[in-house]
């Protein structure tokens, strides 16, 4: 059984969406539009072992990744974070002083985000800890992006820098010590930052078609456009954004870098699908309101074309699938 496989069967079982309700399954969060608007709803799940690990992350760390999952969600759909919900199963060795580490560790991110968290549920686990969080979100009609938009001759634009998330994976795994670089990157693994405030700089000047934060790796997640889009895409090697410290760890433990950038997850970067025409006005206005950079790695191509990836030498190979998939035997995120 593997997860994107069944996520598949389970929306085929459930069907169309229902009255009010303008985008299901399939995208980072639901749009259901209620009298007078549009209210955004997403959900996510953290489980020990799987999505972190005790011995490399304080609870306040566990508890603000949680939260930045699901406001990175909201992101991705050109919306704002309003309300939460979070249901904790606590194991036996955790005590109270631990439960309120991690929720300080969550209204941090609420409070940066205009959150509030207004329920939940707390239940006994007979072994790891896990989190679920609920998210509601709102959007200005005409501004919500989904993964399904994106069009032949559309650029494929990222924010910031990739790699880093799944370099500070490496570092904590591996136990790499020696500052700068090291520390730098278990930073972003532990505590990355949603793009919130950039997805809004590109929709203030640009009209972006599809939208997609990397949750899965990059290599997963421009997929998920292109599937959804129902269209191919091509990368191109020599422009992804390697983050600096992932290019050092890179060359420490022997990988590719190229290969740790497509493969990174919960880095919540943005991909966006966007017009070629105005990529250039999109990554002024973004680098200008909030200091980060945009980069254009790709192009939107036919869907008989596929995904793909163009090597530095000129070469072209299928895109690989190498980011994390719940469900496949032997995957893990870590921490």
């Amino acid at each position: 059984m593997r997860e994107f496989d069944l996520i598949d069967r389970i929306r085929k079982t459930i069907g169309a969406p229902g009255p009010g309700t303008v985008v299901g399954i399939g995208d980072d969060a639901a749009v259901y539009e209620p009298p007078g608007g549009l209210e955004l709803f997403t959900c996510d799940a953290f489980v020990e072992g799987v999505h972190f690990r005790r011995d490399f992350a304080s609870f306040r760390e566990i508890g603000s990744k949680c939260m930045v999952a699901n406001v990175s969600d909201i992101a991705a759909m050109g919306g704002f974070p309003t309300r939460a919900t979070v249901s904790l199963c606590v194991p036996p060795d955790m005590g109270e002083a631990q439960a309120v580490e991690l929720y300080d560790g969550m209204l941090e991110v609420c409070r940066r985000y205009a959150v509030e968290i207004v329920g939940g549920d707390v239940v006994g686990s007979p072994s790891g800890l896990m989190v679920s969080v609920a998210l509601l979100g709102a959007v200005d009609r005409g501004r919500v992006v989904t993964r399904a938009g994106a069009v032949v001759g559309d650029a494929i634009v990222v924010t910031g820098d990739l790699g880093a998330s799944e370099a500070g994976l490496l570092a904590l795994t591996r136990g790499l010590e020696g500052g700068g670089a090291v520390d730098e990157a278990k930073r972003k693994h532990l505590l990355p930052t949603p793009r919130l405030a950039e997805a809004q700089a590109i929709i203030d000047v640009a009209t972006p078609r599809a939208m997609i934060d990397v949750s899965d790796g990059l290599s997963s997640d421009v997929r998920h456009i292109a599937d959804e889009s129902g269209v191919g895409i091509t990368l191109i090697e020599e422009a992804l954004p390697v983050a600096p410290a992932a290019r050092k760890i890179a060359e420490r433990v022997g990988v590719d870098p190229t290969k740790l950038v497509l493969g990174s997850g919960e880095e919540f970067e943005l991909v966006v699908a966007i017009s070629p025409s105005e990529v250039e006005r999109a990554a002024e206005h973004v680098a200008t309101v909030t200091g980060t950079r945009v980069t254009r790695i790709g192009e939107v191509t036919e869907a008989s074309q596929g995904c793909s990836l163009v090597r530095t030498d000129g070469s072209s190979e299928p895109l690989a699938r190498l980011g994390y998939e719940h469900l496949v035997e032997g995957g893990d995120h870590g921490a």
